[in-house]
């Protein structure tokens, strides 16, 4: 049975089971739902073509960092709509993909692909037992999921902690992890009414980590080779994602209703503004597995 320190299934669905339809309205042909790698300043954002090549872009640096042997294995650590799997399906040197989410409506999405070659399971990390060791992990503004909002810094630490270890038991010897988190960047902790509204409206039982945090869980099972902070990027992918939404007001209403498309207009306008404040940013962290961890080495 698994001992959930986060986010649990239910919380998940909450946010990602609002309807496909829905997030279709504003977020781009791949449905990815993450920062974006903006690699022309002056391109419409909001233009589905320019925020897919966005997304695309993003999801090949990825692969790039975290590469697969020809005819190797892939897992995607929430995997959502299934953006980065299908990139990685139609490319050659990938002989598997598995991918990993606790929505059934994400899970339904990327089945419905019919992408050859990847497997997604509705399965939380913790309980997952791969039978053969992946080549390379990716995974995507799911790490923010991994720990509650209750926690002590100890004890969210520690939550990571399990997540690494497990990545380190999954990868081959020689094998990459790459991660793009949403992270806190300044003093605010996620308390007060803003961390309410996001912990009690948006993404329950979810809190944002810390670099220092991030690497201090990761150091036992892998060195971290890089760490880029893009705040940019998260704030272009947040306006771009807001005025999508907005452009498509009338949509979202009919499917979600008007108070769920309020919720996620404030909450996007907020993550905006946090961004832009010096408070929220998103790193892209690069780590290679340990030939053994730390504590067992002589």
């Amino acid at each position: 049975m698994t001992t959930t320190t986060g986010a649990t299934a239910q919380d998940i669905r909450f946010h990602y089971d609002v309807g496909n339809d829905f997030y279709a309205l504003w977020l781009d042909d791949t449905m990815a739902y993450s920062a974006a790698l903006w690699e022309n300043p002056d391109a419409d954002e909001t233009d589905t073509a320019v925020l897919t090549a966005a997304q695309r872009a993003n999801q090949r640096l990825h692969l790039d960092r975290a590469p697969v042997a020809p005819g190797g294995r892939l897992l995607d650590v929430g995997c959502g709509w299934g953006g980065m799997l299908s990139l990685a399906a139609h490319d050659a040197h990938v002989g598997e993909a598995t991918g990993l989410t606790l929505s059934p409506a994400q899970l339904a999405h990327v089945n419905s692909l019919g992408l050859p070659r990847v497997e997604v399971r509705l399965e939380d990390w913790r309980d997952h037992a791969p039978e053969r060791p992946y080549d390379a992990i990716v995974s995507l503004e799911a790490f923010e999921a991994f720990a509650g909002p209750d926690l002590t810094t100890a004890q969210r630490i520690a939550a990571y902690t399990e997540f690494f270890a497990r990545c380190h038991s999954w990868l081959i010897p020689s094998g990459t992890l790459s991660l793009q988190v949403i992270a806190f960047d300044s003093g605010v902790d996620g308390s007060g009414p803003v961390g309410a509204f996001f912990t009690r409206d948006v993404f329950p039982a979810t809190i944002l980590p810390r670099l220092s945090e991030v690497a201090a869980a990761c150091d036992p099972y892998f060195s971290l080779t890089a760490a880029h902070s893009d705040t940019p990027a998260y704030i272009r992918t947040f306006r771009a994602w807001s005025a999508r939404l907005l452009r498509n007001r009338d949509q979202a209403q009919a499917i979600v209703g008007a108070a769920t498309y309020q919720r996620y207009r404030v909450y996007l306008k907020a993550c905006e503004v946090l961004a832009h404040r010096g408070d929220l940013t998103v790193y892209r962290i690069v780590m290679r597995r340990r030939p053994q961890p730390l504590h067992l080495q002589a």
